[in-house]
């Protein structure tokens, strides 16, 4: 997402209206409550609307609405489902768990331009808003009133050129990993020593001095008969230690990422090991909108604290997070 100041740096007249609506539902509050906000009043603006509803501990997201010509043009309709499921693999540019994660902590609106490929391959823009809703307290927020429109000029008609393909379930936790991708999505099992597996954790700076050795499991992410990504598992005790997590540079941006995850997770479920552990310097939002929680690493079990992961390879700088299993 590009980011922009405010709803003037934008051309959408429905994206202003809500601004200015959003506004006055406020008033000298830091935002509105739900309660606040009338659907009557707004009623022209109900189909470009995407209301999503925060949980916390863990954190997640649910879409409870999906407005008629949002799910016309993001090519399905999501209402109900939670962020975590879902892969939008048109999205370009938009990294929308981390988005959401930074939104409730700022507390704030935020505006920008987003990027997205439609069914036949073009890339097309359309404009952003979303508008944080209070909780009771009047602090938390516990809502986001979300709307989307195209810019100013742009074709409006649903058509195969700008219809997205339709968002994929990603459903965590349910089933094994190959149901949990797409069609023609598989992890398939390598070598440590895959040659192209090394290429792509040099060209992501991530380590490769440990890569051989007893319980260290790895996969190739393959779609479409292309190889997008790669990820691994190291059984330790009766835990997992997620490690060598890569999509290929080209494919990022597609929730390959979030595929992989959710893969790797029903790998460590089949061993029947109880948790999963994680290190990481710049992903922390990815991985806690996958059910990651960050935890001390003093209380890291002896098992993941004695890997090499842990104790030589990664810098003291990096977050560890757990998911139980």
């Amino acid at each position: 997402m590009r980011r922009v100041a405010s709803a003037l740096d934008l051309t959408s007249s429905k994206i202003a209206g809500l601004t200015r609506y959003w506004e006055a539902k406020r008033g000298r509050r830091p935002m509105p409550t739900w309660s606040d906000i009338d659907p009557a009043e707004i009623k022209p603006l109900l189909p470009h609307l995407l209301v999503t509803r925060y949980e916390r501990n863990p954190f997640r997201a649910r879409f409870v609405l999906v407005g008629t010509w949002l799910a016309q043009y993001a090519g399905g309709d999501f209402t109900g489902r939670y962020l975590d499921e879902l892969d939008f693999s048109s999205e370009i540019d938009t990294d929308w768990p981390a988005h959401h994660l930074q939104f409730i902590r700022d507390a704030r609106p935020t505006f920008g331009v987003c990027r997205f490929l439609t069914e036949s391959g073009l890339e097309r823009e359309y404009e952003s808003a979303m508008f944080p809703i209070a909780g009771e307290d009047g602090i938390t927020v516990e809502r986001a009133l979300g709307i989307e429109d195209f810019p100013v000029g742009s074709v409006t008609v649903p058509d195969e050129r700008i219809i997205a393909p339709p968002p994929r379930l990603v459903t965590p936790g349910a089933a094994p990993a190959e149901s949990r991708a797409a069609p023609g999505q598989l992890l398939t099992p390598i070598a440590a020593t895959d040659a192209e597996f090394r290429r792509c954790l040099v060209d992501a700076k991530l380590p490769t001095a440990d890569l051989v050795g007893a319980g260290k499991r790895y996969f190739r992410l393959v779609e479409a008969g292309q190889c997008r990504g790669y990820g691994g598992i190291e059984a330790r005790g009766s835990h997992a230690l997620l490690r060598s997590i890569v999509v290929e540079g080209r494919e990022r941006g597609h929730g390959y990422g979030r595929t992989l995850v959710h893969g790797l997770v029903a790998e460590a479920e089949k061993l029947g090991l109880k948790d999963a552990y994680l290190l990481t310097e710049t992903a922390a939002p990815f991985f806690a909108a996958l059910g990651f929680n960050p935890c001390d690493r003093q209380t890291a079990p002896p098992e993941i604290a004695q890997s090499q992961q842990f104790a030589e390879l990664c810098p003291a700088s990096a977050k560890l997070m757990r998911r139980e299993l």
